[in-house]
């Protein structure tokens, strides 16, 4: 089987030229132009020789120029490789050296960094180092390049089977690690999202287009024809402006995203008024925050869980989930796939027991790039030999099927022999009126090896201390989960897609 970009994309620059692609601050952009631009890059990739099997790099801020550049290499038949624009220049560097990228395309922030630090790449090629802006001796615009080559559709074809992507992991959970995706699971993307209108939507974007968050509804945009809305970075007020002035009518927001635009002032149920469909994912959304989304607009809400690498893959479609009771469950298994949990010996749990979420689905990822040892650690066979992957988060299916999450294994805390889920604790902090935000995590400990202490994040209001917030959760929790201590701080420290970075908290012990 073949799929082709190209094709999608020359067939909608004769259908609907002035159809906008993209929106950015006052900019617009409608397809005939962006498409000719994303053709000229894409047959100046191929007269560069590169290709079916070769990588190029995008390291840049959200812009249209980092979208239309991730789509020419796409359409050149090159695999794409978005490199988080957070992650330090050593890491970056390793990614670029992992990745053994032949091409690079940086935006002017990031530009000083390449200079110093990515010029003895021995795979990167002089004649392919690009300027997104602004350009220098080193990096070619793109935009004067790619105008010596025509416009017309490079015409190229690829098979399911070939590598669209390597996305390299946040560093929450270790040492970033590339994960690789072929052609076919990132056009399952599109197949479950065809009854979602996404066909002349205006989709706002407004986490980084590195990340897999974004790519799970950058996709099907780029491929049916849905007009982007790109935020360069996200601001809880702004946000609320373009979701009424620009008619939005998909979005894909992480729950800390969602939380800020509800607190922010110029909330109103009336900006939301255009919209039909909105996504969470990257961190379970609260069973409040739904509430207040359902309540507040008419759009079908769907939580996603997953992992990037894929296998593991739940949706919850949050009205159904409301009428059934089952809202603070994360759904229930995608349609093909298969979920089990596992005991710390691998034996399969059965329903209301918690342990290792393990999964398998059309949507699995080809590994780690070069990184065998840690694609085998992934992996976990049943007794018929089938294939599923191991997420490292706990979790129960009920006797229906739908998945509640308790935590992530390695934030577990094992106080005095017995295993503390910080999820449960961090409900009972949030629930209350002068919380905004709060996190728990394991603490050292003489007496019990580890005791669990919160970091709360207090309304400006609130006159309460943190002993007081403490001894209001410990009311409430049994005696095992007692909350030790209450540390409060103006932020906690996110990821660029809103997980809350719990290794930096338990660093300051």
């Amino acid at each position: 089987m073949t799929i082709s970009l190209c094709k999608q994309l020359d067939r909608r620059r004769q259908a609907y030229p002035n159809q906008l692609a993209y929106v950015i601050d006052d900019d617009e952009r409608d397809n005939q132009t962006s498409i000719d631009h994303v053709f000229r890059l894409a047959n100046g990739l191929l007269a560069a020789g590169i290709g079916k099997g070769d990588r190029i790099a995008v390291l840049s801020r959200n812009s249209v120029e980092c979208a239309e550049a991730m789509t020419a290499i796409l359409c050149s038949g090159a695999s794409m490789v978005p490199v988080p624009n957070t992650a330090t220049p050593d890491a970056q560097k390793n990614m670029l050296l992992d990745s053994a990228v032949k091409g690079l395309f940086v935006s002017d922030q990031y530009r000083e960094a390449a200079l110093e630090h990515f010029m003895d790449l021995p795979t990167v090629r002089c004649d392919l180092r690009f300027a997104l802006e602004t350009p220098c001796e080193t990096f070619t615009d793109h935009t004067s390049w790619a105008h010596q080559f025509a416009s017309d559709s490079p015409d190229v074809t690829m098979a399911t089977n070939e590598e669209y992507d390597i996305l390299y992991s946040s560093g929450t959970t270790g040492t970033p690690k590339g994960i690789i995706h072929s052609h076919l699971a990132r056009n399952l993307l599109i197949s479950g999202t065809q009854t979602m209108a996404f066909e002349g939507g205006r989709v706002l974007v407004s986490t980084p287009l590195y990340s897999n968050t974004t790519i799970t509804t950058w996709w099907p945009s780029v491929w049916v024809g849905a007009t982007q809305v790109i935020m360069r970075k996200f601001n809880a007020d702004r946000a609320n402006v373009l979701m009424r002035e620009r008619q939005i009518t998909h979005a894909m927001l992480v729950p800390v995203q969602y939380q800020r635009m509800w607190a922010a002032s110029n909330h109103t149920s009336e900006n939301w008024q255009s919209v039909q469909w909105l996504f969470s994912t990257s961190a379970p959304l609260s069973e409040e925050m739904k509430q207040k989304i359902l309540t507040d607009t008419d759009a079908q809400l769907l939580e996603f869980y997953g992992l990037t690498e894929g296998g593991v893959a739940t949706t919850l479609v949050a009205r159904k989930a409301a009428e059934l009771g089952k809202l603070g469950s994360v759904g229930q298994v995608q349609p093909g796939g298969e979920l089990k949990i596992l005991s710390e010996t691998g034996e399969v749990l059965g329903p209301n027991e918690a342990g290792e979420i393990v999964g398998r689905t059309g949507i699995m990822s080809d590994g780690y790039l070069n990184r065998e040892e840690a694609t085998r650690a992934m992996h976990w066979l049943d007794e018929d030999g089938q294939l599923f992957y191991r997420s490292g988060d706990v979790g129960y299916l009920d006797e229906d099927g739908w998945l509640f999450l308790s935590d992530r294994i390695k934030d577990m805390i094992l106080s005095g022999g017995q295993n503390i889920y910080a999820t449960d604790l961090e409900q009972v902090l949030n629930a209350m009126s002068d919380v905004v935000d709060a996190a728990v995590v394991a603490k050292p400990s003489d007496a019990w090896g580890e005791t669990p202490w919160a970091f709360v994040v207090k309304n400006a209001g609130s006159q309460r201390s943190g002993d007081d917030i403490r001894l209001d959760a410990n009311s409430q929790l049994s005696p095992i989960q007692a909350i030790a201590g209450v540390t409060l701080v103006d932020e906690l420290p996110r990821s660029d897609i809103g997980k809350i970075l719990k290794r930096q908290l338990r660093d300051t012990f």
